[in-house]
C-alpha cells in the first residue's frame, strides 16, 4: 500500500457572520422560560403534594437550571439560519 501525501491545503472563504432577528431570540426566550415555569409549578406542586413546600430559593435554581438546559438545547434550532 501507498500512503498518499498531499500539499495542497484546503482554503475557504470567511463565512458571513448570521444576523439574529429580535423575533427570533424572543422565541427562544419563550421556548426556554414558559416550559420551565410549567415545570417548576409541577415540581412545586408534587413537593406540597409529598411534604412540603419547596423554598423559594430551590425553586428558583430550579427553574434556572431549566431555562439554561433549554436555551442551550433550543438555540441551534430556533436561531438557524433560515435562508
Amino acid at each position: 500500500m501507498r500512503a498518499v501525501v498531499t500539499s495542497a491545503v484546503a482554503r475557504f472563504a470567511p463565512e458571513k457572520r448570521q444576523q439574529v432577528s429580535r423575533a427570533q431570540l424572543i422565541g427562544l426566550a419563550v421556548a426556554s422560560i414558559v416550559p420551565a415555569a410549567v415545570w417548576c409549578v409541577l415540581i412545586n406542586a408534587v413537593a406540597m403534594w409529598i411534604s412540603g413546600p419547596l423554598s423559594a430559593l430551590t425553586t428558583a435554581i430550579i427553574g434556572v437550571t431549566i431555562v439554561a438546559f433549554l436555551a442551550i438545547v433550543c438555540a441551534p434550532l430556533i436561531l438557524r439560519d433560515r435562508n
